[in-house]
């Protein structure tokens, strides 16, 4: 069993973490939005952010890379 280390964010991240999903889940069609979790992309975007991405764009791509 692989253990990860847990990833904690200051509140500044957190927030921008936050205003990234929002906009990653405005840029789904709103068929793409009836089918697909936010949940799901906020776990995409929270993993990379973990591994220490932090360039919004890369972020957001990293959310919608299976939602396309």
């Amino acid at each position: 069993m692989v253990r990860h280390k847990p990833a904690h964010f200051d509140r500044q991240t957190v927030d921008a973490l936050r205003e990234i999903l929002d906009e990653a889940w405005d840029r789904l069609s709103p068929e793409l939005q009836a089918v697909m979790s936010k949940t799901v992309l906020a776990e995409r975007i929270l993993k990379s952010a973990a591994k220490g991405e932090r360039d919004r764009e890369r972020l957001i791509d990293a959310a919608l890379s299976l939602a396309a």
